[in-house]
């Protein structure tokens, strides 16, 4: 699971003169971020494990709490045991005879990589353009 918290300082000042709230706003930049970082895990799923389909690609979900957290997880259907499998995968599972029966493919380290880089400032600027526009356009 990848805990995402964001300072949404600059969303904020910017929005100042509208009618959004600090939560509104807070809320949607966390949403923008997750699901990024959702989209950045199911690249490297399909890049590591060259997997186009199947449960554990489609188990990646977000959700924004309350509190100015998001969580990227994965969710599987009713029964599955889609949680160990992405553990497994992702970091790798040695046995109790410390041979790799598992090898690590690392792709949960994708989304971290994603929701660090920054690289979804283009879309916090587009929301917040979006916004502007609404009461000043």
């Amino acid at each position: 699971m990848i805990t995402i918290e964001a300072d949404v300082q600059k969303a904020q000042d910017a929005l100042a003169g509208t009618s959004k709230s600090l939560a509104a706003i807070e809320r949607k930049t966390l949403s923008i971020v997750a699901s990024g970082t959702v989209k950045a895990v199911k690249g490297g799923i399909r890049e590591t494990l060259n997997s186009r389909t199947g449960e554990l690609l489609k188990a990646f979900r977000y959700k924004v709490h309350k509190n100015g957290v998001a969580n990227v997880y994965p969710n599987g259907e009713s029964g599955s045991a889609i949680f160990p499998k992405a553990y497994v995968l992702n970091y790798g599972y040695s046995g109790p005879t410390k041979r790799a029966i598992n090898k690590p493919h690392g792709f949960i380290q994708y989304g971290e990589l994603y929701a660090e880089s920054g690289a979804y400032m283009q879309e916090v600027r587009k929301m917040i353009d979006k916004e502007l526009q609404k009461y000043w356009g």
